[in-house]
């Protein structure tokens, strides 16, 4: 099983990411006028990075590639840094803007936001090659303490709300519990890729099965959330 998993990483990843998103879809008119819609949004933002960002498999594959083989844009790492490092952690993090209602936490995350994006900007400017090569940690690590503490402020200001015993029906458990523990469970990897080279079939297989099996429940149960939660509870 795990030799499948290694071999077709790319296509389940896709097929995850696709199957949620299509579901979010469906989903739209029953969450409307919430902010669940614009994280749908994202789940379509999310298909869409991945998808695009796999261009270096099929680099030998189609001619229109060919150009950019033997260039450092034969590398995708510029790619996920910038669509998934950054933007899609701002949007995440713009969800969570939405759904908490405190004015002075509000300000807190946006500063810290403001913060990430002017060392994600001095990053582009100053040092953009070496995103061609290899992931920016301090990026990675910062776009998690982001997403780690908007979902503990969403846990600690559930176990304070009155609807605690129906948090089985909120569309945003779902989100938070799954995104808490995805950030949490490959965060760590970031400090092992500095060692990451070609040769290294074991740390490759390592890393691959814990993104797929963590990529597996963080999209799952998107897809169980969104289906199982109830409109009525989101206002």
């Amino acid at each position: 099983m795990l030799d499948f998993l290694f071999k077709n990483y790319f296509l389940i990843t896709h097929i995850l990411e696709a199957t949620t998103a299509v579901i979010g879809l469906l989903c739209l008119k029953k969450f409307k006028d919430t902010a669940v819609v614009f994280f749908i949004k994202i789940l379509v933002f999310l298909f869409f990075v991945d998808f695009f960002g796999s261009y270096t498999l099929y680099l030998d594959n189609f001619e229109f590639f060919k150009p950019i083989k033997g260039t450092k844009f034969a590398y995708n790492t510029w790619w996920f840094t910038l669509f998934f490092d950054v933007f899609a952690v701002s949007f995440l993090t713009f969800f969570y803007i939405k759904l908490f209602k405190d004015i002075l936490l509000k300000k807190v995350i946006k500063i810290t936001l403001l913060s990430f994006w002017i060392y994600c900007f001095a990053k582009v400017i100053f040092d953009f090659d070496s995103l061609f090569y290899t992931s920016d940690p301090v990026i990675y690590i910062f776009g998690a303490i982001l997403i780690i503490g908007c979902t503990s402020i969403y846990f600690i200001q559930l176990l304070q709300n009155e609807n605690l015993l129906k948090f089985s029906t909120s569309p945003y458990f779902y989100i938070s519990i799954s995104l808490f523990l995805w950030w949490l469970i490959v965060t760590p990897l970031v400090f092992y890729d500095k060692y990451y080279i070609l040769e290294d079939k074991s740390f490759i297989n390592l890393k691959r099965s814990i993104y797929v099996f963590s990529n597996l429940f963080m999209y799952t149960t998107f897809a169980i959330g969104l289906l199982v939660s109830r409109s009525e509870l989101l206002k």
